[in-house]
């Protein structure tokens, strides 16, 4: 039986990703000062313009998907005779996955005969992306929609997801850090580097002080702990600062041989938490336990030419 990936938008998967595959992306919205806007998966101007409202210190608030979005969207597939196969945001960071389950329990009553796969990824902007890209190709070398759900269950702790900001302010706002940490991080200018942990939760695992030794600090960990780097694309993902974005993507490939890179932007669900300027970078790795172990030295730090 032939079935249908779909994720949401969070996953922050490029135009020509989402084309090459047919995907269906499940959206979700912000609003600006009362006002609902639409995110449009791939889409760089509506990205643009919600990192605009963000720099002008708009107002922003999300909101998830619910039950129904879930049903109207699996359910014009089932009626074509497709069985779903949902990639779903981090249950760790949001209502959006619970809510696909919601449906999917629905839906089974009216189509008992057909096959609804919902997968939590764990995983968040192109982390989640990087996931569904990886079962895309699974799926075109022949996989059932049951060992596509079975391999994202096997691999994704496999998955790194390193991020860095520039401003702590939009983390006290989202409750991520204290304002007594942000009153202090912000007068010595430290940057927190974070990762998204094996549940699926953006937690803190190191401080520097300075953007450019985040940056730094961000490609270090990933020479120390990816795979199979000559083999696979690194996805980096970025609040609005492309540039930066691809420095560090220079600097990676300086230390360790990766196959390509592939960049976007981090969508408003996530930016309105991680604010402008935020850098994060995807790739197959050791387990995240693993990984957050290897947190790079502030003597190795130091001995970097800045």
């Amino acid at each position: 039986m032939a079935y249908k990936i779909f994720t949401d938008c969070t996953a922050d998967l490029t135009k020509e990703i989402i084309n090459e595959f047919d995907l269906t992306i499940i959206p979700l919205s912000y609003i600006s000062n009362g006002q609902d806007y639409s995110y449009t998966a791939g889409n760089d101007s509506d990205a643009k313009t919600f990192y605009d409202f963000l720099r002008n210190k708009q107002n922003l608030s999300t909101s998830c998907a619910n039950a129904q979005t879930f049903i109207d969207y699996f359910e014009k597939e089932l009626k074509n005779g497709n069985d779903v196969l949902y990639i779903g945001f981090s249950s760790g960071l949001s209502q959006t996955f619970n809510n696909a389950l919601l449906a999917k329990e629905e839906l089974l009553k009216k189509y008992p005969d057909r096959k609804i796969e919902c997968v939590d990824s764990l995983l968040a902007s192109l982390g989640q992306g990087l996931m569904v890209h990886s079962i895309c190709l699974y799926k075109q070398e022949g996989a059932s929609i049951e060992k596509a759900a079975e391999r994202i269950k096997s691999t994704r702790l496999n998955v790194n997801s390193i991020f860095t900001v520039k401003t702590l302010a939009n983390l006290v706002r989202g409750g991520r850090i204290s304002k007594l940490t942000y009153a202090v991080g912000t007068a010595i200018d430290i940057k927190p580097t974070m990762y998204v942990n094996e549940n699926g939760k953006l937690v803190s695992f190191g401080k520097v002080i300075g953007r450019k030794r985040s940056i730094f600090a961000i490609a270090d960990k990933v020479a120390k702990t990816i795979i199979n780097g000559e083999q696979q694309t690194v996805f980096i993902a970025h609040g609005d600062c492309i540039e930066e974005a691809e420095y560090l993507a220079n600097l990676i490939a300086s230390k360790v041989k990766v196959k390509n890179f592939i960049f976007n932007y981090i969508d408003p669900v996530i930016g309105v938490h991680s604010g402008p300027d935020t850098l994060a970078v995807f790739y197959f790795g050791v387990s995240r336990e693993e990984a957050v172990k290897q947190v790079v030295t502030s003597n190795c730090l130091e001995s970097q030419k800045l």
